[in-house]
């Protein structure tokens, strides 16, 4: 692409996000409400204004990288070990349900064993980042239950790939179990390590970097260290996203946070909303337009929410009713991991377009549906 074309591209999201972001404020709502809406609009699929493309994605992932270190940076390790045994549980429930009634569903609808498969993993997964910028912008990323559901998705992410590995090598009829033993061990270890050790190692490390004198020396060695993690995350076969946000929760003790936190925030005010604008670019209105299309989109979207709010939401048991609501709530979105998941089956000939128009829809409009919910059930909140 030419320079002209992508600070078209840059203009165009950044400015449709902020003005939208804005009116959704002033109704009330969410502003990540407005930033999606964005992406619908001058998508590709309505005024056709912006297209997808290599940069400006990898400049939306990186915008949710940001968003996702910037959460780790307010969650102690503490925090989570304080709610340890509900976001084990808010995981695994929240994996079981979906997957068990999504497969279930799929299946009584008439689509084949392996579609189903793949549309239940594409049910299991939560788009932390939803929910995170929304408690972020309520500031209340410190809240009992923003613990719960950031500690959750770390572990839903390791399920999800579990799922997906097993799946993918079942569609291509190449299952390795040594390199699926391998690729576990992998992700828990790194996960683990960095829980337990990353913290401490920080607090002795970190301020060498303080040494240089200059007030950005702090930062910098932050980003590298949030760019490093994301990247080591890649490279196990988890998302980078996980990496970031453990880069973040491991700075998250060290006495340059707030200096960190300061330079971070503006950084992420600019990158973060391409991310949402892109989820809202895959919207494609005219498959609501198909009738019989539409009753199986609203019947997956149904089963989605259930399963989640349902799954997720025992898993909080014990904290009260509201928290559990808020929990399950929290976990509905399902973003970027669902198109993800719709598009690797789409990329195996194992779900047809039809299908991977259905898993979009429903990844985009749980991540539509929930913001605002997110948003009324911790109105008031302390």
């Amino acid at each position: 692409m030419h320079t002209a074309e992508v600070l078209l591209d840059l203009f165009l999201i950044f400015t449709a996000a902020k003005i939208l972001g804005w009116a959704a404020v002033r109704v009330r709502q969410p502003e990540v409400i407005g930033e999606l809406l964005a992406g619908v609009i001058i998508g590709p699929h309505l005024l056709g204004w912006i297209h997808p493309n290599e940069t400006i994605m990898a400049l939306s992932e990186l915008g949710l990288i940001i968003l996702l270190f910037s959460a780790g940076l307010e969650t102690e390790i503490e925090d989570l070990q304080e709610v340890g045994k509900n976001a084990i549980a808010a995981a695994i429930l929240g994996v079981i349900f979906p997957l068990g009634l999504g497969y279930l569903v799929m299946h009584l609808l008439g689509y084949s064993t392996i579609e189903s498969w793949f549309v239940a993993v594409a049910y299991m997964a939560t788009s932390v980042g939803i929910s995170a910028r929304v408690l972020a912008d309520m500031g209340l990323i410190k809240h009992k239950v923003a613990r719960i559901v950031l500690g959750a998705a770390i572990l839903d992410d390791i399920l999800s790939l579990i799922a997906l590995a097993i799946v993918t090598a079942a569609a291509k009829g190449t299952f390795e179990p040594l390199h699926f033993i391998l690729l576990v061990v992998e992700a828990v270890v790194f996960v683990w390590f960095l829980a337990t050790f990353g913290n401490r190692w920080a607090q002795i490390n970190f301020p060498v970097f303080t040494r240089f004198g200059k007030p950005s020396t702090p930062f910098i060695a932050a980003l590298i260290i949030c760019l490093g993690l994301s990247l080591l995350a890649e490279y196990i076969g988890l998302a980078a996203i996980v990496g970031a946000f453990m880069a973040g929760m491991v700075l998250s003790g060290v006495e340059n946070r707030q200096e960190v936190e300061k330079r971070v925030k503006p950084l992420g005010v600019f990158m973060t909303p391409f991310f949402f604008v892109m989820m809202g670019a895959h919207v494609d209105l005219k498959a609501l337009a198909n009738p019989s299309l539409l009753v199986v989109i609203l019947v997956v979207v149904a089963v989605a929410v259930v399963s989640k709010l349902v799954g997720a939401g025992l898993g909080a048991y014990g904290m009260g009713w509201k928290n559990m609501v808020r929990t399950g709530v929290s976990m509905v979105p399902r973003g970027e991991v669902g198109i993800v998941v719709a598009s690797i089956g789409l990329t195996l000939g194992t779900i047809h377009e039809e299908m991977y128009t259905v898993v979009v829809s429903m990844s985009i409009l749980t991540t539509i549906i929930a913001p605002p919910l997110i948003r009324m059930l911790f109105k008031g909140s302390d």
